[in-house]
């Protein structure tokens, strides 16, 4: 892919993410558009996700989960292979129109996270996620020592300007992780 081609297709999924309308009435229109703007941003070097896996007891359904094959700590995702078991990287999509992400959606997705998971998880959302989130995150993470970060489109946004430059969008999701720990209580 060239850098035109590079750019042209940054801008679509930029066009696209702007355009899902919050709220019910958007949310496969916004997990597509986030889906496939991860996809071009992070794949390759994870693998393609898997779309919806479900638990053997089909009690729970991960929207997309990606596969982590990086062994070489020297790398970004081995490192975070190693530093918090990121065999496999769980993304949550969430669209919300009126209500803010808070505790119940961080518990949902650390009850998704598990020993063959790994410690690492993804919530990407429309909007800044509310403040009792970001206190049950820092819970889950001193219990269980589980990492959840939020992604909001703007931050999809300057991945996209990340990768367009040529440099490695993989780079704010280390940042945002250090910005985690850091502030961590």
């Amino acid at each position: 892919m060239t850098s035109d081609d590079t750019l042209s297709r940054s801008r679509l999924l930029r066009d696209r993410l702007d355009a899902c309308p919050p709220g019910q009435n958007g949310w496969r229109e916004f997990e597509d558009a986030a889906l496939e703007t991860l996809c071009h941003l992070l794949v390759p070097p994870l693998t393609r996700p898997l779309i919806q896996p479900r638990s053997l007891s089909g009690i729970d359904r991960r929207d997309a989960v990606f596969p982590n094959r990086i062994g070489d700590t020297s790398q970004a995702w081995g490192l975070l292979r190693m530093d918090h078991d990121a065999r496999y990287v769980l993304v949550e999509f969430k669209n919300y129109e009126r209500d803010e992400i808070g505790k119940e959606e961080i518990d949902q997705t650390r009850n998704y996270m598990n020993k063959s998971l790994g410690r690492l998880a993804i919530v990407v959302c429309n909007k800044s996620p509310h403040e009792s989130a970001r206190r049950r995150r820092n819970i889950v993470y001193s219990e269980e020592n589980k990492v959840i970060l939020f992604l909001t489109t703007v931050h999809l946004h300057e991945m996209l300007d990340m990768k367009d430059r040529g440099d490695d969008p993989t780079d704010l999701i280390l940042d945002s992780i250090d910005e985690f720990l850091l502030q961590h209580e």
